[in-house]
């Protein structure tokens, strides 16, 4: 045989080896990439989803702790009923010595979606204070 025959079968397959252990290295990129913006997303919809339940906590007159809950649910499955701690100020209080509406998200844990790597991520507690405030909420979208 010819050397350059003898060559090429040599290097027969060696671009197919090479495209599959730069493709894994790749692909383990892209997807850690795809679960970060998945965490970052999760993050910032806790933290609206706090802001959304203290406003409804404040606002809406006939909402309970059910209903706040129910709504930041609605935002975020990912919420239970015992991540959301929701404190109302004294019912006595008067508008100098009232303690604001609170409401808080804790151990809310993030389950990443890599093959073979398990990786859970613990979301940081967050937590909304709204000063107490006496509106109507007839007809109040929000409340609905």
């Amino acid at each position: 045989m010819a050397p350059d025959r003898l060559n090429k079968r040599c290097q027969r397959g060696a671009a197919a080896t090479e495209f599959a252990l730069v493709s894994i290295v790749f692909m383990g990129l892209v997807i850690g990439v795809i679960e970060l913006g998945r965490l970052a997303y999760v993050y910032t919809t806790a933290v609206e989803a706090t802001r959304l339940g203290a406003r409804i906590a404040v606002v809406c007159s006939q909402a309970d702790d059910t209903v706040v809950k129910a709504k930041m649910k609605a935002m975020l499955p990912l919420l239970e009923a015992g991540n959301i701690s929701i404190v109302y100020p004294a019912a006595t209080c008067s508008i100098t010595d009232c303690d604001p509406v609170t409401v808080s998200i804790q151990n809310l844990t993030f389950r990443a979606v890599i093959p073979l790597v398990p990786l859970d991520f613990q979301i940081p507690a967050y937590t909304t204070s709204l000063p107490a405030e006496s509106l109507d909420s007839t007809d109040n979208d929000l409340c609905t």
